[in-house]
């Protein structure tokens, strides 16, 4: 993961510095228009989060702990009214983390949907910077599994113990800001952006199960950090022009 995190910051580092001169200085022939819809690839976001609750109940019976980082991957849509815009992402993430000794895993699947609100509050050739805020949603799905003495498919559907499924929904709301490589004055162009933002929780959630009702089970928040690089492919045009 650490590997991925700065290859992504060199190549933001590379691409930036290589192209810094025309960001800057870009000769228009027309002013930006007013309306803009955007399709992006997000690639990745990384998220670190505070420790999980969860974590020491884990370590106690034997599975590794909930790591405090991860990747997402996912899409995302946007639309710009002037300087307003607002979009939505969607990203999911999977993690697979083991204790060999101990013959168990746990896989962390979190869907996470991001609803933003951004202003372009500066704008310099094809440079852009502006304030967010957002609501965010996530649903987690964690399986963990540990391996049982069973030489027969009979043996192991009959005696279910080697994984057990818990869920859990959080959310919080989103406060940050990002910049743009992104021309406003032509109608199809390309993007490169990169946010940063803060998720502040609204309230602590329950560890659940489909499968029974779990009592006095632990609580999380999940509050985080997230970095967020977007590769997008915006559609520009004036109101009333379509």
């Amino acid at each position: 993961m650490k590997k991925t995190i700065l290859a992504c910051i060199a190549l933001l580092i590379s691409f930036v510095s290589n192209a810094q001169e025309s960001f800057w200085n870009t000769v228009r022939d027309r002013p930006d228009y007013d309306r803009g819809f955007s399709v992006s690839l997000i690639i990745p976001s990384f998220m670190t989060s505070t420790p999980s609750n969860l974590n020491q109940l884990l370590v106690a019976s034997g599975y590794p702990h909930i790591p405090r980082g991860s990747l997402n991957y996912g899409l995302g849509v946007h639309y710009r009214m002037k300087r307003f815009e607002t979009g939505i992402n969607a990203l999911i993430g999977s993690q697979s983390v083991s204790i060999d000794a101990l013959n168990a895993q746990i896989n962390r699947t979190p869907l996470t949907a991001n609803i933003f609100l951004q202003y372009h509050l500066f704008r310099k050739g094809s440079f852009t910077f502006y304030p967010l805020v957002g609501l965010s949603l996530t649903d987690t799905r964690l399986i963990l599994s540990k391996e049982i003495a069973s030489d027969t498919i009979e043996n192991l559907l009959q005696n279910p113990g080697t994984s057990v499924n818990l869920q859990h929904f959080s959310e919080g709301i989103l406060v940050g800001f990002g910049v743009d490589l992104s021309e406003h004055w032509v109608e199809s162009t390309g993007m490169f952006r990169v946010k940063f933002a803060y998720r502040i929780p609204t309230g602590k959630y329950q560890w659940e199960s489909f499968f029974t009702d779990l009592q006095n089970a632990p609580k999380d928040s999940f509050p985080y950090f997230f970095v967020q690089l977007e590769i997008g492919f915006p559609h520009n045009w004036n109101k009333g022009s379509l």
